[in-house]
Parts: structure tokens; C-alpha cells; sequence
């Protein structure tokens, strides 16, 4: 069923399901509850959580009421979920599954769903709720901000990108973003939308071409409707008049080898953009504040980019091939998952994965 409500091909709907249980980690819950709380709070009662956490969820990729949820048992708080139209699923069935586990832990949790822009039910829910999270586009987020007594926690739409060192292997880097495209149908926050490249850009986008096409195979994009046909048409067009651009496509989505370092977001339907890196520790200038959630790496120092992407805004690092598998514990959106749900907001954090 979740296939055809996502409008995902049933192997991206079972592929999205399955990180976003195996993020769901004993050992990295009981990290966020002792970071909050000190040694052996997974144990202990809650000290002055909320009340009532209350999450409104995009559509845009399966499951993600499974971290909502998590994270809002963890606070201690009972939990609403508002599912996204695309996924009404998840959040019930995972609430049922909590019912078989620990069934007074499951009557602390609110499975829902009703149209955006319902004013009365969402009065009637977020209004109660102590905290608020709204995961969507801006007009969502906007519409929502206005009539809250509160001002919610907010994920707007980012994109993430990549980053390949010159001591990288020949393939494997191209097959590892492929996979981070291709998961969610490169949906996501996470989703890489270009990746920047010490040596060779263009040889590397022809293996990256390769490489989508290869994970198709066993990923396949969803239908694409005509105005994701149009827009890959258009941007493959307007890279065989640019000079020096070139661009690879097909079936599986669209590859634009781009010698010019600016950040320029695609149309999505797994379309990327590779260019050439320059100086990699410059790269953070070349983004938009704000805008760029992940960045993967590969033969290349996390550590060296840190503080410039934290200054931008990004919140996680890590190797390609997990950038659709970040920890609970992902600072999102800058700030700690667990803590700001319980009012505790920090300097802007930044994850960097081994």
C-alpha cells in the first residue's frame, strides 16, 4: 500500500522504510537521553519535558513519522503526528508496532491525518501542543507560523551535495552518489544535487551517468509526470548551448558536467550536477546561507571543511553512501534533535560521521 500512496516504485518505498528503522537505535537513544539528562536517564522519568509534542509532516519521503515519534517519546511528551498526504502508513503502523512493545507507551501516541489548511483541527491540535515541528515547503511552514501562539521548530526545503578528493577510487565514489541520488528519488534534504571534483570533473560525470543508470536497475525511478519530463528537457537543453557544458541522460534522470563552481539546485528526478572543485576549503562560499543540509565526502579531510559549512548553515558530514542514513542523533537543522525539544538550543552543531 505504501508504493502506491508514496507514488514511490515498491523498492524506494521498502528501501525508505528500512533507514528510517535503522535509525531508530537503542544505543543512540540512550545517548540523546544521557547527553539531556546525565548517566542512565533512559532509565529515569523525564525532568520537566512537554507536555504534548505535535509534528506536521511533508509528504516528500516515506517513514519520517518513525523519528518524530521516537524522538518525541523520548522527550517524555505525549506525541501527535500529522501525516503528509503521500504517507498516512507509517505513522500507525509504527504505532502499532510500540502497542505490541509497550503498550502504555503507544497510549502516549496520536496517529492523524486531515487536509492541509484545515484550520479548525489544526487549531484544535497544534494549538495544545507545547511544541510545534513543521516539516514542508514555505508556504506550509509560512501559513502555519502565522496562526500558532508559538513559534514552531521549522525544516524548510535544502538540498545536500558532495565532495571527491583527488586520492578517491576510479568507481566507487560514482556508484556511493549514485545510491545517495537515487534513495528517496533524490526527494530529500539529504539527496545530493551536485557534487565537486578534485581532477577530472567531466570523466567523473560520465561514470556518475553510468552509475545512475546501473542503480536504476534495482531502484527504478517513480513515472515521471510531463512536467518532470519538461524540466529534464529543459535543462539538458540549456546544457548543450552552454560552452563547455555537457550533459548525460536517460530513463534514470540526467547528469550536467558544469565547469562553473556555482551551486545551482536541479529540477530533482535524479538530476546532478558535477563540477570542478578548485580548492575544496573554499567550496562553502560557493553555497547559498542556509540552504545545503548534508555535505558527502570522499578522500577528503571532514575536518578541513567544518567550520566554514557550520557558518553556512550545513549540519552534517559524512561519507558518501550514508547520506541517506544519518543517526537520530543528526543535528538538523543546526540544533540537537532531542534537546531542543525539551527548550534546550545551542550554537549551531554541526555531525561529522566516520
Amino acid at each position: 500500500m505504501l508504493p502506491g500512496a508514496s507514488e514511490l516504485p515498491p523498492a524506494l518505498a521498502d528501501a525508505a522504510v528500512a533507514l528510517a528503522a535503522e535509525a531508530i537505535d537503542a544505543g543512540v537513544m540512550t545517548e540523546l537521553a544521557e547527553r539531556e539528562w546525565g548517566p542512565g536517564a533512559a532509565a529515569r522519568p523525564v525532568p520537566g519535558g512537554p507536555a504534548l509534542v505535535a509534528h506536521v509532516l511533508a509528504s516528500n519521503v516515506p517513514a519520517l513519522a518513525l523519528p518524530a515519534i521516537a524522538l518525541g517519546c523520548l522527550s517524555g511528551a505525549a506525541v501527535v503526528v500529522k501525516s503528509g498526504r503521500h504517507d498516512r502508513l507509517s505513522a500507525p503502523a509504527f504505532r502499532r508496532a510500540l502497542e505490541t512493545a509497550d503498550p502504555e507507551l503507544a497510549e502516549t501516541v496520536v496517529a492523524a491525518y486531515w487536509e492541509g489548511g484545515d484550520s479548525a483541527r489544526e487549531d484544535a491540535v497544534l494549538g495544545r501542543a507545547d511544541v510545534v515541528v513543521v516539516t514542508g515547503g514555505d508556504g506550509t511552514i509560512c501559513a502555519l507560523r502565522a496562526r500558532l501562539r508559538t513559534p514552531p521548530l521549522t525544516h524548510g526545503p535544502r538540498a545536500s551535495i558532495a565532495v571527491i578528493g583527488r586520492g578517491a577510487e576510479r568507481d566507487g565514489p560514482a556508484e556511493s552518489i549514485a545510491l545517495d541520488v537515487a534513495l528517496h528519488d533524490q526527494r530529500g534534504c539529504l539527496s545530493p544535487h551536485a557534487v565537486y571534483v578534485e581532477g577530472d570533473a567531466r570523466d567523473f560525470a560520465a561514470r556518475l551517468a553510468a552509475a545512475l543508470e546501473a542503480v536504476a536497475q534495482r531502484l527504478p525511478p517513480a513515472p515521471a509526470r510531463v512536467d518532470d519530463r519538461a524540466a529534464l528537457r529543459l535543462l539538458v537543453g540549456e546544457a548543450e548551448w552552454q560552452a563547455g557544458v555537457s550533459a548525460f541522460a536517460g530513463h534514470w534522470g540526467a547528469v550536467v558536467h558544469d565547469p562553473s563552481p556555482v551551486f545551482r539546485p536541479g529540477p530533482g528526478r535524479r538530476t546532478v550536477r558535477v563540477h570542478s572543485a578548485g580548492d575544496p576549503t573554499e567550496l562553502a562560499g560557493l553555497l547559498p546561507a542556509g540552504g545545503i543540509e548534508c555535505v558527502g565526502v570522499a578522500a577528503f579531510e571532514a575536518a578541513l571543511l567544518a567550520a566554514p559549512l557550520r557558518a553556512r548553515g550545513v549540519s552534517r558530514i559524512c561519507p558518501i553512501g550514508r547520506m541517506q542514513r544519518p543517526r537520530l542523533s543528526w543535528p538538523r537543522g543546526q540544533q540537537p534533535p532531542l534537546g531542543i525539544l525539551v527548550g534546550r538550543r545551542t550554537e549551531p552543531e554541526l555531525e561529522i560521521e566516520p
